[in-house]
């Protein structure tokens, strides 16, 4: 015995099924509108600060704290949707001790900022005292930290001080000489170098083949460091091709 069916199976025309699917696009659109305004509303709080590794934090906590209260003052409410990040970037931007500040804004309305401080090459002591960066840009010392680099003495011209960092960057790749050089000066032949616990220069002259120079200065210096005559050496010079020539 056949029994008929409890219920038809609900048959939908195509015109009614383009009408719910145009109905169900509408009901997401105004949710996503809503969801978005609400967290627009959000009120923006501060997360923290997250620091680049293998960076010197120049610039002190208490600073940046400042120069982001002094942004967020700049932006139109204090809710997600009022907050002009790129205002926040500019603003840490413009410190004289960062060198690229990035902020980010999550979910739940906090705000963080990730800071790269600038890296100093050889500290300047001359009229002034100052860092210069990798790309021979000076930039003032820090009270919050002290990094230890060479030194150059004297007032050099911006030409000098990408000659500087370059003379700077190469002695530091050097195992030997980044702990053999301890300053740097401009002299009339040229760029010289001081060494750690020695009484004489190394002038380099016109900076160019380093790698070449080095190679003879540490020839020179392994065969002559036990020796008493070392001492009585004011110049180790260098910028004669291949060739290492000392005065008294």
């Amino acid at each position: 015995m056949k029994f008929p069916p409890l219920c038809k199976p609900l048959k939908i025309k195509p015109m009614n099924k383009m009408i719910l699917a145009a109905i169900l696009f509408v009901m997401l659109g105004i949710l996503s509108v809503i969801m978005h305004h609400r967290n627009g509303l959000r009120e923006v709080r501060f997360d923290g600060i997250r620091w680049a590794e293998n960076r010197p934090r120049l610039i002190a906590q208490d600073s940046v704290n400042k120069l982001l209260k002094l942004a967020l003052s700049d932006s139109t409410s204090a809710f997600k949707s009022g907050l002009n990040l790129r205002n926040i970037e500019q603003t840490l931007n413009q410190n004289n001790w960062v060198k690229n500040a990035q902020s980010y804004v999550s979910i739940d309305g906090g705000i963080g900022v990730h800071v790269t401080s600038k890296l100093p090459i050889v500290r300047v002591e001359g009229d002034s005292s100052y860092y210069i960066d990798a790309s021979g840009v000076p930039f003032p010392l820090s009270k919050n930290e002290s990094v230890a680099v060479p030194i150059f003495y004297g007032n050099p011209t911006a030409h000098q001080r990408l000659l500087i960092v370059d003379a700077a960057q190469k002695t530091a790749a050097d195992t030997f000489m980044s702990n053999h050089i301890v300053a740097y000066e401009w002299l009339p032949e040229g760029l010289a170098m001081e060494p750690r616990q020695e009484s004489y220069q190394i002038v380099l002259g016109t900076p160019n083949q380093l790698e070449k120079k080095f190679k003879n200065y540490k020839a020179f210096y392994a065969k002559m460091q036990d020796s008493t005559v070392l001492k009585t050496y004011k110049q180790v010079n260098l910028s004669f091709h291949g060739q290492v020539v000392c005065s008294k």
